[in-house]
């Protein structure tokens, strides 16, 4: 579940009643000190005549020890949010949401890229919280946080809701409700693709693509892994899919393959017929016969006063981050200013869908022998989308190599040979054709 599709839930179901909701990447501002971060925009202020007047910052340090202390947070106030461990991130925005009055606590990945004792840290706090009469609301595609936290639990699926657990339930099979829950929404045969065919007889020559051992970090925070030790490959006339949930790294690995355009400290292998090629630019890549269609790359926003942000490239993302100015685009907050320029993005998708059609349908008579796509059908209603699956298998026909990635599992189940699931970073198993949702499913959302 994504963060907007929370916000929207949230908005639904609580109605006039004050939430708050901690995404997955945290929003502190990393030049301010911990009282600053909490108060941002509501600090006490003395009054003169009854009107209000300068911070009164005695007042502000004393409420935000308080709140700090009540969510296990326990350094020392100057302490900048820059200088913060990542646990501590997630309590001190925990924190802020209780200074704004917030009864309802939402949480979107809160343990994720955590250690085991951060983890472990903020669940203890959230069940704290609960304890104490807030509601709290964990979102996660993963269904061991779930289980592990939650009284009740939940699936959001197309924004519908559908209970699983509840309060007092005991001894049931909670990990196989949960997953059939997850699957329920999968749609029938009469939603598949062209059907695949078999390539185990059609490709005796072996892969013409290989991915091996391939890591690397993000570009926000450059410690911290997006892909581990990855390997995959693709045989003349093989579309093999890639699936998994957010955080995966299904993407960043294609990505960060096509000439580095994501990720950070990249290592491993790329192989065309068995020997290494570079790819370390997309010319590079494209000069070995990689090409890439790509309606997912990682953009960022550098926040301007009035809800308006330019984009950030990633060789600035350093220095911006450290000035506490830059954010996730997927993370920026719905603002007049923002929804403006959205509606006029809005105006160039159906110029990025002329795009992405005149390059599948040219790629079949053309040099390049491996097709990379990021999300293709992303955003594209069901016509398109079956366009593009059958110009996929044209290009198959045509003894391509394809690799693809897509958020929604039973598409790739539906237009692969095979499927390669990834969670946390790394691969973990593989689907063949044939094979059931839950099984893809349980590969890719593990307990």
């Amino acid at each position: 579940m994504d963060s907007p599709g929370l916000d929207a839930v949230l908005a639904q179901a609580v109605g006039a009643v004050p939430f708050a909701h901690v995404r997955r990447m945290p929003s502190l501002t990393a030049t301010l000190d911990l009282a600053d971060n909490v108060f941002l925009g509501i600090e006490p202020r003395r009054r003169f005549f009854g009107l209000p007047g300068i911070v009164d910052r005695a007042a502000m340090r004393t409420q935000a020890t308080a709140l700090l202390r009540r969510v296990d947070v326990y350094t020392p106030l100057p302490t900048l949010a820059s200088r913060l461990d990542d646990a501590s991130r997630v309590l001190v925005e925990a924190a802020r949401a209780l200074a704004h009055g917030a009864t309802v606590l939402a949480f979107t990945e809160p343990t994720a890229g955590l250690t085991a004792a951060g983890a472990e840290r903020v669940a203890q706090v959230l069940r704290r919280l609960a304890n104490e009469g807030l509601a709290v609301v964990v979102a996660s595609q993963r269904p061991s946080l779930a289980i592990e936290l939650g009284d009740a639990v939940s699936v959001l699926s197309s924004g519908s809701i559908v209970p699983v657990l509840r309060p007092g339930d005991s001894g049931v099979d909670a990990r196989g409700r949960l997953l059939e829950a997850m699957a329920g929404g999968a749609p029938g045969p009469a939603a598949t693709g062209p059907t695949p065919r078999d390539r185990a007889a059609e490709s005796p020559s072996g892969a013409v693509v290989e991915i091996v051992d391939w890591s690397t970090n993000d570009e926000f925070d450059r410690e911290t892994p997006v892909v581990i030790d990855a390997s995959l490959s693709a045989a003349a006339g093989e579309i093999v899919g890639v699936a998994g949930l957010g955080g995966s790294g299904r993407n960043e690995l294609l990505l960060s393959v096509f000439g580095r355009t994501a990720g950070t400290v990249p290592s491993g292998a790329v192989l065309i017929d068995g020997l290494p090629v570079d790819t370390s630019t997309t010319m590079a890549a494209i000069e070995h016969g990689i090409f890439a269609i790509v309606t997912v790359q990682p953009k960022y926003r550098v926040r301007i006063v009035g809800g308006i942000s330019a984009p950030a490239t990633p060789s600035m993302l350093p220095a911006l981050v450290k000035a506490g100015v830059v954010t996730r685009e997927d993370e920026t907050r719905s603002t007049p200013g923002a929804r403006a320029l959205d509606a006029v993005r809005m105006r160039g998708r159906d110029d990025e869908w002329v795009r992405i059609r005149s390059l599948l349908e040219l790629f079949p008579e053309s040099q390049h022998r491996v097709l990379l796509l990021v999300e293709p059908t992303r955003d594209l209603d069901h016509e398109r989308r079956a366009e593009v699956w059958r110009l996929l298998r044209v290009i198959a026909d045509a003894g391509k190599a394809v690799i693809v990635t897509s958020a929604d599992p039973d598409e790739l189940l539906a237009i692969s040979d095979r499927v390669v699931a990834m969670a946390g970073g790394r691969v973990v198993g593989e689907v063949g054709r044939g094979e059931s949702f839950l099984e893809l499913l349980t590969l890719v959302a593990p307990l």
